[in-house]
């Protein structure tokens, strides 16, 4: 095998696997990747976002209609400026999907009567 080559996963058959250790200019690898290895073990899979990193947490209702979600799929981040990595606490807002859809509209500048139906 080519030392520059990584083996793929054992168990997924599709990702490089993980390195294990190097000893003497060669490398041992791992038989699972990254992600694998990680399933195996029972912990979190995928990256950590720039919004988890900043510790803002989803309240429980709408703070611009205060609508209680009875799930919290039914909330999302709304970044008031609409720069996704400006995470300061003044610039994210728990919305409802209903005022994350009104506030793109708005931010867009649509007006009733804009659209116009195809023929």
């Amino acid at each position: 095998m080519d030392k520059n080559v990584r083996p793929l996963c054992t168990k997924c058959n599709a990702r490089p696997r993980a390195v294990a250790y190097k000893r003497a200019n060669k490398i041992y690898w791992r038989s699972l990747c990254d992600r694998c290895n990680r399933v195996k073990a029972n912990k979190k899979v995928g990256g950590v976002t720039v919004l988890e990193r900043s510790g803002y947490k989803k309240l429980k209702k709408c703070e611009l209609c205060g609508f209680k979600a009875q799930h919290k799929a039914q909330l999302d981040v709304l970044f008031v400026d609409g720069n996704l990595r400006n995470v300061a606490n003044s610039n994210l807002k728990t919305v409802c999907a209903n005022c994350q859809r009104l506030s793109s509209v708005r931010r867009l500048g649509w007006r009733v009567g804009d659209l116009i139906a195809d023929d």
